[in-house]
């Protein structure tokens, strides 16, 4: 039988590789080592059920069939909504699925770019400039407004590059909330790995 793997669904192109090696190298850091499949991408994952395609039931059944799934990460943007209504709501439905293997629904909130922002310097980027790292949605914008005249942020170009600059001790000082969320997942998930019908949060 060939080992478990962790499974990853996320929604935006760029977070397909982004998300494989900030995932794969915080969990090195944290002692968890299944190795993790690249991510896929999966639509709506802010729905439980989705009426045209995707949705949190059938990524998770999607990965219930694979025979070497151990864990699955679903990851995903929560925009101008709240985190603390959302995930433990989407984790309840996710109980009811009792599935074999630990599964963690993390929201990165306002956005993914959130967890540059204490490392922005060594980007080569100004500081931030706002009361919070989670102030308002719009930090892919406020990065396009840094670089030089005629180039933008682009999410499928930079996001890769800028995860590999991300320091997990920065974002730890920073109490930047979502990355604490998405630690404390990864650490059930090294903790839950052979529990079955185990949910985070």
């Amino acid at each position: 039988m060939s080992p478990k793997k962790g499974y990853i669904l996320v929604e935006g192109h760029g977070e397909v590789k982004a998300a494989h090696n900030l995932i794969s190298r915080l969990s090195h850091e944290l002692d968890l080592y299944p190795p993790w499949h690249i991510p896929r991408r999966w639509p709506n994952l802010h729905l439980w059920e989705a009426k045209t395609s995707g949705g949190v039931k059938a990524g998770a059944e999607f990965v219930r069939t694979k025979p070497d799934a151990g864990a699955l990460l679903i990851l995903r943007d929560e925009d101008d909504n709240c985190p603390k209504e959302l995930a433990p709501l989407i984790a309840g439905h996710l109980r009811t699925l009792n599935l074999p293997f630990p599964v963690v629904y993390v929201l990165l909130h306002p956005e993914y770019e959130v967890l540059f922002l204490p490392c922005l310097e060594r980007m080569d980027f100004p500081p931030w400039d706002r009361a919070s790292w989670e102030a308002r949605r719009g930090i892919k914008e406020w990065l396009s407004g840094q670089l030089p005249k005629g180039r933008a942020y682009k999410p499928t170009v930079d996001q890769l590059p800028m995860t590999r600059q991300i320091e997990f001790q920065a974002l730890r000082k920073a109490e930047v909330p979502c990355f604490g969320s998405l630690e404390r997942a990864l650490l059930f998930i090294r903790d839950n790995f052979d529990t079955p019908g185990s949910v985070y949060p």
